[in-house]
């Protein structure tokens, strides 16, 4: 089964934008391969949000699927598909569809609802040493406690740390 791995890049303080939406303080290391990182991934979910800002950004690579998840958007580019409805419906098919694993890239609020729905199997923060004191919290408001289980860290030379973490199954 495919994995449903949650990319973030957050603040110190818990925080995936600033108050006016703003993610300029995001500062990459060089040392971060991202083509290589995301070879791991042939679908990639997206909030509303993400999704507008890959558009205006040029797209995305046609090889692989690319589903935006949203309730206020009518309709979305070619090469994207909405959905606005049966999450847990698509993306527990998508999970075991035969393929590389697939990155949620995006969105607190969407973040909380695959978490609510327990669909996410790892979570992967890239912690950017800046306070930035209020924003976006990189999760919205969940049904309960996520616990995580710390796979690996790696600490880069700007003083980014790459956290990694597979996401414990919830006994109800």
């Amino acid at each position: 089964m495919r994995k449903l791995v949650a990319g973030f890049a957050c603040s110190l303080d818990g925080y995936i934008e600033g108050l006016k939406g703003e993610y300029d303080w995001i500062v990459i290391d060089k040392e971060v391969n991202f083509v290589e990182q995301m070879k791991r991934y042939d679908t990639y979910l997206y909030g509303r949000k993400t999704y507008e800002a890959v558009v205006r950004m040029g797209g995305v690579d046609t090889a692989s699927r690319h589903y935006v998840f949203s309730k206020t958007l009518a309709d979305v580019k070619k090469g994207f598909t909405l959905v606005r409805d049966d999450v847990k419906d698509l993306v527990s098919r998508l999970k075991q569809e035969p393929g590389k694993d697939i990155a949620l890239f995006g969105g607190a609020s969407l973040l909380a609802s695959l978490l609510n729905l327990d669909l996410v199997d790892e979570i992967s923060i890239s912690v950017i040493p800046v306070l930035l004191g209020a924003g976006r919290p990189m999760v919205e408001v969940l049904n309960r406690r996520v616990w995580l289980d710390l796979v690996s860290t790696k600490t880069y030379r700007n003083g980014t740390l790459a956290l990694t973490y597979n996401v414990k199954m919830q006994s109800n």
